[in-house]
């Protein structure tokens, strides 16, 4: 992946990228780099090798222009840009975002899906598209949307309200390899439009087993049997803007920024009559075969202000015959919980009633008794209805 990206951005000879990694590997230019970041909070974990390697060679390529890596990092994080573009607006990002913005108004809807198909026959559709090439073939090419924010700027102003268009787009992605991640996107996006719907949801869940520091939720009985599911009637809503600690309202759908919430894509609290409140924390896995529950995220969405003794629901939402293990971490719920192991029959008291008296008086009981796992499968016939 570290080889790709400098190859890509600077025709860098894979032997040289090699050496790099050999030459830096721990080194000094690790140290330096985190010095930089000092300032620069964004760039981190596992980015950080990623963006040594671009500022390191963008030195004498970009002929130590005043440029920021915040800046730099800013422009290939969000929007994809290309070294040409980091060299002419590394120091005013902002120009360049309004350069794209300004192109993608102008596109005709219906030409989106032939300028994916064919590149050549926009003349900046270098600002959407990112060409690759061609795993094993010199001359072939692959093609896939520059960075997720370039995509959701696409769909905000063509895709959302055209039913048909978002369904053409969407299965042109399907047949190629290296679009299931954008095709991912398009999953999520239309779902997030769906669940802001006034509709009865119908929820399967998906029973526990532990594993060492982990507890695997893997078990889709009743979602592949379709018996029995758990409905919950929602209002239509609105969609809102979801920050850390956010005083939640009922019935109001709401969306973090992809980089705050590493285990959720939306919450909506409802507070159905003479019962408990319900925070549903909604996560997207279109196709996918295990999901892990992030710890960072399952605490930010803790921090989150919800009425006393509220259930919290994760809900996967996948296409109907897709059933990821899903991974929580035991930490999440404080100290070890008591649950059934591997090799015993799972009930539905498996899930939050079966654990020690004096664990039930614990934060880490309290949160377990209050958690459940949830399977939302979308019948992908009705995904693009009206």
């Amino acid at each position: 992946m570290r080889g790709a990206i400098l190859r890509r951005l600077y025709n860098v000879p894979l032997f040289q990228v090699r050496q790099l990694a050999q030459q830096s590997r721990g080194k000094k230019i690790l140290h330096e780099a985190m010095d930089h970041f000092g300032g620069c909070p964004s760039v981190c974990g596992s980015n950080l090798w990623r963006f040594t390697t671009l500022t390191f060679y963008s030195r004498s390529f970009l002929g130590e222009k005043p440029h920021s890596e915040c800046q730099l990092w800013y422009l290939f994080h969000q929007f994809g840009a290309s070294t040409r573009a980091l060299t002419i607006y590394g120091a005013h990002p902002d120009q360049y975002e309004e350069q794209l913005r300004r192109y993608i108004d102008g596109i005709n809807p219906d030409d989106l899906p032939y300028i994916f198909q064919n590149p050549a026959s926009s003349k900046n559709s270098h600002l959407i598209i990112t060409i690759y090439p061609q795993e094993g073939s010199p001359i072939n090419f692959e093609k896939k949307f520059a960075s997720r924010r370039v995509f959701d700027m696409v769909w905000e102003k063509h895709l959302s309200r055209r039913i048909d268009l978002m369904r053409e787009f969407y299965y042109q992605l399907l047949t190629k390899p290296i679009a299931a991640i954008p095709a991912g996107w398009a999953f999520e996006n239309r779902t997030h439009q769906l669940l802001r719907r006034e509709q009865t949801l119908r929820l399967f869940p998906i029973l526990p087993h532990t594993r060492k520091t982990n507890i695997i939720f893997d078990k889709y009985t009743t979602s592949e049997a379709k018996n029995t599911p758990t409905e919950f009637q929602l209002t239509s809503s609105e969609e809102y803007r979801l920050v850390a600690r956010a005083n939640l309202q009922a019935n109001q759908y709401c969306r973090p920024e992809s980089s705050n919430f590493a285990a959720v894509d939306s919450v909506l609290l409802i507070h159905p009559p003479s019962e408990s409140p319900i925070l549903f924390m909604f996560q997207m896995a279109q196709n996918k075969t295990k999901h892990d529950a992030k710890l960072s995220g399952l605490q930010k969405a803790e921090g989150l202000v919800v009425p006393p003794d509220t259930h919290k629901y994760l809900v996967i939402v996948t296409p109907a015959n897709i059933h990821p293990c899903i991974t929580v971490p035991l930490e999440y719920f404080g100290r070890t919980v008591d649950i059934q192991s591997e090799d015993t029959e799972d009930t539905d008291e498996a899930q939050g009633e079966e654990m020690d008296d004096d664990q039930g008086d614990t934060m880490g009981g309290a949160q377990w008794a209050l958690f459940r796992v949830f399977h939302y499968p979308v019948d992908m016939d009705r995904l693009f209805d009206p």
